[in-house]
């Protein structure tokens, strides 16, 4: 008898657990709040939400809005520069076919030097030697005066600047691409280079 009782349990057992019609069905679900969020938040979506009129959490753009890294790449003009397709690897190629599409003047110069001395100066120093606080606490920021900086062309430093370089972590996020270019204008000034 206890063996029939021992073996009619097990039996509903393990049939309780094939009799669910649908395979896919979990069963119950407790405390669901704790699994979907009642909030609006925009990739995380179960059912539709009568807040936008094609029921999704997240709006669409505005007509004619540009991504951050949504665009074609063309170095003559500079609003489609935000897409940046040259590989973080391919410093010698950029160098190569990266030429500075802004003019040469006080204002570029004089806004460079500000971005520079925001963004640059704490490693590479007021003078670009290399020398900022950051550069004396961690070493190995280079000088601007080292013989295989100063005839690197300016596409060399705005790929460095964007993609970053050994130690440097790339800054393309934080800086826009004509920010960039008129850092690279000043530190050509540093430097001393002449060229393109």
């Amino acid at each position: 008898m206890k063996n029939v009782l021992l073996l009619g349990v097990g039996l509903s057992f393990l049939s309780s657990c094939a009799l669910i019609a649908d395979k896919k069905d979990p069963g119950w679900e407790y405390a669901p709040q704790m699994y979907v969020s009642d909030a609006y938040e925009p990739y995380s979506q179960v059912e539709d939400h009568s807040i936008n009129k094609d029921g999704k959490n997240m709006r669409e753009p505005v007509a004619g809005t540009i991504a951050r890294s949504g665009v074609g790449y063309d170095n003559t003009r500079l609003e489609l520069m935000n897409n940046y397709p040259i590989g973080k690897d391919s410093l010698e190629y950029a160098a190569k076919v990266l030429k500075n599409p802004l003019e040469v003047n006080d204002k570029n110069l004089e806004k460079g030097a500000y971005f520079y001395n925001s963004y640059c100066s704490p490693c590479h120093g007021k003078e670009g030697k290399g020398d900022g606080l950051v550069g004396q606490k961690y070493g190995g920021v280079p000088n601007y005066q080292a013989s295989y900086i100063v005839n690197q062309p300016s596409g060399h430093i705005y790929h460095v600047i964007t993609k970053g370089k050994g130690r440097m972590w790339g800054h393309g996020s934080q800086i826009r691409p004509e920010e960039r270019w008129q850092i690279v204008m000043y530190v050509n000034k540093l430097r001393g280079y002449t060229g393109e």
